[in-house]
């Protein structure tokens, strides 16, 4: 053998639910699973001692943004301001901080103005008065409501696809919604392969450290340019010279119809992989943001009157759509919030003719945030995949019910009640919308508190899950997600030796005390791709 763990809480996550002292690895893979007395008769190259702690599968997380993660890293980030004001002189500081570089445009991100002591969104003047010599954009925390100034107007309506989004796009105030945010990458710069594969690699390093050994993202309309043959160059490149630390199954996002059938027209299917990069499903955004109420409901919001969100495709263009990835065997994900965008998508996958012949018929909706007993029944009977986010319990338990009314919050953000039906449902983070951090991930499943550890009993606490079930989320049922069960997700022999050691037994300690335990360990096929530093 080559290496030899030893001396730990070993959670296999089998069906037979063991937990073992030892796992030995071989090329990558896992050859035994057993005690430590079984494992001194085996000689190996390296033995490593747990001292104790325990190990799990590694993570997954199955919808993020990996590479939109590190570009807004390196852009003007917003999450912390407290007021419009704070946002303008964090623009205004990074404008002069490159005076004397060639800045072509300045993006921003992370805003929420529900946060905001006079809750407001951004104007078009305020922005010129920074600069309107270059475009300038603010997207909210969400990333479905942007502000831009009017140089970023202007480049937006010379693009080809602007009488498509002209509807979203408001010359006033510069305010743009949904598609019109995703097009407004479209007029800056593309960064460059060499660029692209530095996010990517900047993104996989961060994600090991927090335990991440695969992630599910949605990357190819994720930077300025919108070169998707780029970014799909640049995972390749990666991953053949072996460069890639987590494995990535790709969310393939087009906004148009026509762009994602011509993708699969060009050959590309579900499945298709090398080592660690492999396409993944189509993604279509139905619906936009709870925060931006553009959501897609049955009713008009709450707190907006006569508003009930919108949609991107009607149901004949679904309808379509679902018919067309399950005759090319093509796995779809989709976003959906609102009811109403969730029962469009349960009606497209119950209309297409094909779906029992699609080999990769695994389809799902991402968030499935406000749900209801028929809707949750729906998703059993077509058997849709769940992707939810957890932290979202964090970013939204104050504003659900204002903006949908208390006779609509039945089986909302119902995660464990899904669980108990059978649906297929999986753990996210949505990064960078909101952090990937597994720990606090996992806490906010168990405890429906938010990081401050308010309320005290939980929101919706009969919706709490177990600490077992919440790491399945980012294991054993994520594996699911991307067809590889029988290569991850658990530890077993012949899987791939992907672990995750953590400082503290999440299974025993107080539930509160999960969202601060560290990573101390990453293991990505047998070798350790990250490790804590632990001052002695």
């Amino acid at each position: 053998m080559d290496t030899i763990f030893f001396n730990g809480c070993i959670r296999t996550l089998d069906d037979s639910e063991k937990v073992a002292e030892a796992v030995g690895i071989e090329n990558g893979r896992i050859v035994f699973v057993g005690t430590d007395k079984e494992a001194e008769a085996f000689s190996c190259k390296k033995r490593i001692d747990l001292k104790g702690r325990l190990m799990l599968p590694g993570f997954v997380d199955t919808h993020m943004h990996m590479l939109h993660y590190a570009f807004v890293e390196r852009s003007v980030k917003l999450f912390d301001c407290a007021s419009v004001e704070e946002m303008l002189a964090a623009a205004k500081k990074r404008l002069e901080e490159s005076k004397g570089q060639k800045l072509t445009w300045l993006y921003c991100r992370g805003w929420n103005e529900e946060h905001f002591d006079k809750p407001r969104y951004p104007h078009k003047d305020e922005l010129d008065a920074l600069s309107t010599e270059i475009p300038i954009i603010m997207v909210r925390v969400c990333g479905h409501v942007a502000v831009c100034n009017s140089c970023g107007l202007e480049l937006l309506k010379k693009i080809p696809e602007f009488p498509e989004i002209e509807k979203e796009v408001d010359m006033y105030t510069g305010l743009l919604k949904e598609n019109a945010v995703q097009f407004y990458s479209s007029v800056l710069e593309a960064p460059s392969q060499e660029e692209v594969e530095d996010y990517i690699k900047y993104s996989a390093k961060k994600l090991n450290e927090c335990g991440f050994t695969g992630v599910q993202s949605d990357d190819l309309a994720s930077l300025p340019g919108k070169n998707w043959r780029r970014i799909m160059a640049s995972y390749k490149a990666l991953d053949a010279r072996g460069e890639l630390s987590i494995r990535h199954y790709e969310q393939c996002l087009f906004e148009r119809a026509e762009d994602a059938k011509a993708f699969i027209e060009e050959g590309y299917r579900t499945g298709q992989r090398g080592d660690h990069f492999t396409v993944g499903p189509m993604k279509l955004i139905q619906d936009g943001s709870l925060g931006a109420r553009t959501a897609a409901m049955n009713e008009p919001y709450e707190d907006s009157p006569g508003n009930t969100g919108i949609i991107t495709f009607s149901q004949e263009e679904l309808d379509d759509l679902f018919a067309f990835f399950d005759r090319h065997q093509m796995q779809a994900a989709v976003h959906c919030i609102g009811d109403r965008a969730m029962d469009m998508v349960i009606e497209a996958a119950a209309k297409s003719p094909y779906r029992k012949d699609n080999k990769k018929g695994r389809h799902g909706i991402v968030h499935c945030q406000i749900t209801n007993p028929r809707i949750l029944q729906g998703m059993k009977d077509q058997d849709l995949l769940s992707y939810i986010q957890p932290v979202f319990i964090d970013l939204d338990m104050n504003t659900v019910e204002p903006a949908i009314g208390a006779h609509r919050m039945d089986k909302v953000y119902a995660w464990k009640s899904m669980l108990d039906m059978g649906i297929h449902t999986s753990g996210g983070s949505d990064a960078p919308v909101v952090s990937f951090d597994a720990m606090e991930n996992i806490y906010f499943a168990v405890t429906r508190k938010n990081i401050s550890g308010q309320p005290q009993e939980g929101w919706i606490p009969s919706e709490k899950m177990s600490v077992d079930e919440a790491v399945k989320l980012f294991t054993k049922n994520a594996a699911y997600a991307s067809y590889t069960e029988d290569e991850n997700g658990t530890i077993e022999v012949e899987k791939n030796a992907d672990f995750v050691v953590l400082e503290k037994d999440i299974y025993k300690i107080d539930p509160d005390e999960i969202k601060t335990t560290k990573v101390d360990m990453t293991v990505l096929g047998g070798e350790i791709v990250y490790e804590r530093k632990v001052e002695e």
